[in-house]
């Protein structure tokens, strides 16, 4: 096991909600991977990236053969990077970021195995987290397990969410049990309180149960979870089991969390739509619709979450609602630190 500490470094996980120097995206090449298909989920790609970028830099990794038909979807408000990249939920290939208080910047590059098996592992995915850090000129870290990064969710002070169904399932961590993942996180996030979540939202290959596409920080001790109110929707029996562990856990300082349920979409799909997908970009916040009769109620809900933050809904029907694990936010910091 790597015995590096960042923690003992006085680094910590940076939140959602902190500024970034840009967000960072990856052209979606792969059609297995996309519930909406290759040319429609590279349309919404597109949109998103635009979306983005209205209050931030966005640079978008493209290969070199589609980078000429890639700047014409785009337009010129989003920068291309030619790089090659076989996948287009970035967030779950690439580092997570660390922090210290004088603002140095570091990250840790942990290990992908196709979601678990689940899908190809293609040769450019081999090192892609190490590859953007070096893009990025961040020091990093070598993560030592198996770990996308949608899959855990901190608050910047100490607390972490992750599932069980995807940390500890047995094709990605096998040999590794819920003491070790706790010291891993203690010793490469600080983290000090860790809330184990149960079963994820259905219907997804691979990433069902990543916290970040059901359960999500607002603000240290706020947190928002996908809540069906129907018995009969497949999430429900999950999402009660995980409201339930939320209410029975606190924070570091053993204070409860205010946990504000958001609702579903009426429509059901083999895979659940979902408005926990939410991405946070400098002072905006961009919410997923699906032409649903709940858009408005969750929109509200999540832009009143955000009173600082200018709302943007964004049509999230062809890639779930998970505009969280399409878009990395690369922190605002000094990145040549050492």
């Amino acid at each position: 096991m790597d015995e590096a500490n960042p923690s003992f470094e006085g680094f910590f996980p940076v939140p959602d909600w902190a500024r970034h120097r840009r967000t960072w995206m990856a052209w979606p090449t792969d059609p297995t991977e996309m519930p909406g298909g290759l040319l429609e989920s590279r349309v919404a790609f597109a949109h998103i990236a635009r979306a983005i970028a209205r209050f931030e830099p966005v640079r978008m990794i493209v290969p070199a053969v589609d980078a000429r038909e890639t700047a014409l979807t785009l337009g010129p408000a989003v920068e291309l990077l030619e790089h090659d990249v076989a996948h287009g939920w970035i967030r779950d290939l690439a580092p997570t970021f660390l922090t210290s208080e004088l603002g140095r910047m570091k990250a840790v590059a942990w290990k992908f195995n196709g979601w678990g098996g689940r899908h190809i592992v293609h040769e450019e995915d081999h090192g892609f987290a190490e590859e953007l850090v070096r893009l990025m000129q961040v020091p990093y870290y070598r993560g030592p397990v198996v770990l996308e990064g949608g899959a855990v969710q901190t608050d910047g002070l100490g607390t972490a969410l992750v599932s069980e169904q995807t940390v500890m399932s047995p094709n990605r961590n096998p040999l590794v049990g819920k003491r070790d993942i706790e010291e891993i996180l203690m010793n490469f996030f600080g983290i000090v309180r860790v809330v184990w979540l149960g079963e994820g939202i259905s219907g997804l290959v691979g990433g069902g149960g990543h916290v970040g596409r059901f359960c999500r920080f607002l603000a240290p001790g706020r947190i928002a979870l996908h809540s069906p109110e129907d018995p009969e929707h497949p999430d429900f029996r999950a999402m009660q089991d995980n409201v339930e562990r939320l209410r029975h856990a606190t924070d570091p300082f053993d204070r409860p969390f205010e946990v504000m349920e958001i609702p579903v979409p009426d429509a059901i799909r083999p895979a659940s739509l979902t408005y926990a997908g939410f991405y946070l970009a400098n002072g905006a916040v961009l919410v997923p619709k699906f032409n649903d009769p709940q858009d408005s109620r969750a929109f509200d809900l999540i832009a009143g979450a955000f009173p600082d933050r200018v709302a943007v809904a964004v049509d999230g029907e062809v890639v779930g609602g998970a505009i969280h694990h399409m878009a990395l936010g690369e922190p605002e910091g000094n990145h040549l630190a050492e």
